[in-house]
């Protein structure tokens, strides 16, 4: 399924842009791995007593709302990915030119198994934050390996791409978590905090490169729904009434469209609509990932501060999530077709 980035970027360009992660899908495992700098600390400071100790656990919490976060926002790329799939056999039921070629729809595929590889990642990251915001009991430290045991195991489900990351970025990750594992298991917990601080470094680097990436599935849907819509508007197969409902809604009226010349002006006022709806979709979409790179960004600095037995002032979780989990919960308006589907 691996393509050049050059024969990607055209396909794009020529309004079949579907995404392949393949060129870069460790860059969430990266992120998955920031979780280990708060469990590792907060095991230390439960065990040893140091000041550090509300800072671990308030981290823990935040980065537990974060994943949580990352988790939805993969399945809401998902989601509008489904759509897309919808959209291109649309496209090539009305337009003989256009075929929805094997090609194609194996990228589709391919892609929303890669988005689902991360939203696991990110979900399994979640319970790992979890885990170590509860920490409590004589069996929490069994737990918290438990799901540090299953973060590994959906990082182990993403494969490493030269393309994105040095080699020397993608072993300092993998060594990571590796020793995250380690040390819960062994109790060696100040050892992990050093890998962890080195490794959060490499993580924002790389989801900052795959980021383009995942904002082409947002302006794939929308470069693709609006060539529908203005197709369809353009053959005059659009009922333009309800577009009315702002003029005759507050009368508790239904525009009644006979005049031929009258509705070819509610159509064009109608496509003009559609041109700004699309261009609004996409910039929400790409609004949301700046959003949630900011988030995860904010999440690592404040995992360093703790690694590094500085004092963490913020007690809330990273404003940036309330942007990125509005976005979230306009995807079922925005491909309700998709969000039926998948129910």
């Amino acid at each position: 399924m691996m393509c050049s980035k050059v024969s990607y970027i055209r396909r794009i360009a020529s309004v079949t842009p579907v995404l392949s992660f393949q060129h870069r899908h460790q860059s969430l495992s990266s992120r998955a791995y920031v979780a280990a700098a708060v469990p590792v600390l907060l095991c230390l400071t439960f065990t040893s007593g140091c000041k550090t100790s509300d800072d671990a656990a308030a981290a823990a919490t935040q980065l537990t709302a974060t994943a949580s976060t990352l988790t939805n926002y993969y399945f809401a790329l998902d989601t509008l990915n489904t759509e897309l799939d919808q959209l291109y056999q649309i496209q090539a039921a009305i337009n003989p030119l256009a075929p929805y070629d094997t090609s194609t729809q194996k990228l589709v595929t391919d892609t929303s198994a890669e988005i689902q590889k991360r939203e696991k990642l990110a979900a399994a990251l979640t319970t790992l934050a979890q885990e170590f915001a509860n920490l409590s009991g004589s069996t929490s430290a069994t737990d918290a390996s438990a799901a540090a045991g299953n973060l590994e195991t959906a990082v182990a489900g993403l494969k490493i791409s030269g393309l994105s990351m040095s080699a020397s970025n993608v072993n300092v990750m993998k060594d990571a978590v590796d020793l995250i594992v380690k040390a819960i298991q062994e109790h060696k917990e100040r050892e992990a905090a050093a890998a962890i601080d080195k490794f959060t470094a490499a993580l924002d680097t790389w989801f900052q490169s795959e980021e383009p990436y995942y904002n082409t599935i947002g302006s794939a849907y929308a470069s693709v729904s609006k060539s529908l819509a203005q197709a369809m508007i353009s053959q005059g197969q659009v009922d333009p009434t309800p577009f009315l409902s702002a003029v005759f809604g507050p009368y508790g009226l239904t525009p009644q469209l006979t005049d031929s010349t009258l509705k070819s002006k509610v159509l064009a006022a109608l496509a003009l609509q559609i041109d700004q709806k699309s261009a609004a979709l996409a910039t929400a979409q790409q609004t949301a990932t700046t959003n949630m790179e900011k988030s995860l960004g904010e999440m690592a600095s404040r995992i360093h501060l703790v690694a590094t037995d500085k004092p963490m002032a913020i007690r809330s979780a990273p404003i940036t999530l309330a942007d990125v989990q509005n976005w979230i919960s306009l995807v079922p308006q925005i491909a309700p077709a998709a969000i039926t589907a998948a129910k």
